[in-house]
């Protein structure tokens, strides 16, 4: 076998039809490779989306649970929502791209990130928020949400 390889070796011909070949044979299983690397590729690019889905909802959650029993509500400048809960207030704004909470004027709680903007809309009777969300990649978001008012 040895003396087989040798000759190869010293064979100074140029390009084979076994150098072809061998060379197809590496562009295969790179193909291949390739093949396994574009779907998991996809499935972590929709995994992006998938993510923001999921901060909409948590943040939507939490608003809805800070809409219940409030004693005041208010929409200032800026898009700014104003909650008064059990003697505290709570104030909802955006900072950049980042929709953000403050318990007593205190400390910045995230809520939502990549945020174009966002706009706080009270209805007439005052029992429903309606909330409109435009994402940093141009998706948009809307919710009404139910306010509920602490009994006297």
């Amino acid at each position: 076998m040895y003396p087989t390889i040798k000759r190869l070796l010293e064979n100074c011909s140029g390009y084979t039809l076994v150098d072809a070949l061998l060379q197809l044979m590496i562009l295969i299983l790179f193909s291949q490779l390739f093949m396994l690397f574009y779907p998991w590729y996809e499935e972590s690019y929709r995994t992006f989306y998938q993510r923001q889905e999921i901060e909409w909802e948590l943040f939507t959650y939490d608003l809805q649970s800070y809409l219940l029993d409030i004693k005041t509500i208010g929409i200032g400048s800026n898009a700014n929502l104003y909650l008064g809960k059990n003697n505290r207030s709570i104030a909802i704004n955006r900072s950049s791209a980042v929709v953000r909470m403050q318990k007593e004027r205190q400390g910045n709680e995230p809520m939502l990130m990549n945020v174009y903007e966002i706009q706080f809309f009270i209805d007439a009777n005052r029992t429903t928020l309606t909330t409109k969300v435009l994402f940093t990649n141009g998706l948009r978001k809307e919710k009404d949400f139910a306010i509920t008012y602490v009994k006297e």
